[in-house]
């Protein structure tokens, strides 16, 4: 993965508390290794689950599935609407974080504390599915994660591209 400029990691299915699943294996193995790289890197649902649990966050199992629900949540001070697909999620109990990577800002739901994002430096987690038809403030979403993980591009390589990043 060190020739690309981001990483994707996730979706699922699969259940995050099964540590000798393989999927769960190569995740938990991918994110490590990022994380110690600094590689950027967004994990999406499962990947999010993996990666908060490896930042020390309990992983519990939903009363409810969330399976195919859109909501409107805070993340980060803005009301987005997203799609869940999700039976995991993360809880905390504070909207801060501190890990041995460095201090983690979550959005989460005050109520019951479930994490439906975090982000630290160099690393970003979506519990939902920014991706999906059910997530019309996706994009919103996608663009602002991207912006913190990525660099701008340099005026020369817009030109190149005739404009366009």
């Amino acid at each position: 993965v060190d020739e690309y400029d981001l990483v994707v990691a996730g979706p699922g299915p699969g259940d995050p508390g099964s540590p000798d699943e393989p999927k769960i294996l190569a995740l938990r193995g991918l994110l490590t290794g990022l994380l110690a790289s600094g590689r950027p890197t967004l994990a999406v649902c499962l990947g999010h689950q993996v990666l908060a649990g490896l930042l020390g966050l309990p992983l519990h199992r939903r009363e409810l599935p969330y399976q195919g629900l859109q909501r409107e949540v805070p993340l980060f001070g803005r009301a987005r609407r997203v799609g869940f697909y999700s039976t995991f999620t993360a809880r905390a109990a504070a909207d801060r974080l501190d890990t041995a990577y460095g201090p983690v800002e979550l959005a989460r739901d005050v109520r019951d504390g479930a994490v439906h994002a975090l982000r630290g430096r160099g690393f970003a987690g979506v519990q939902f599915h920014p991706e999906s038809v059910l997530s019309p403030d996706g994009i919103a979403v996608l663009t602002e994660l991207l912006g913190d993980l990525l660099p701008a591009p340099h005026p020369d390589e817009l030109s190149a591209a005739g404009g366009r990043a």
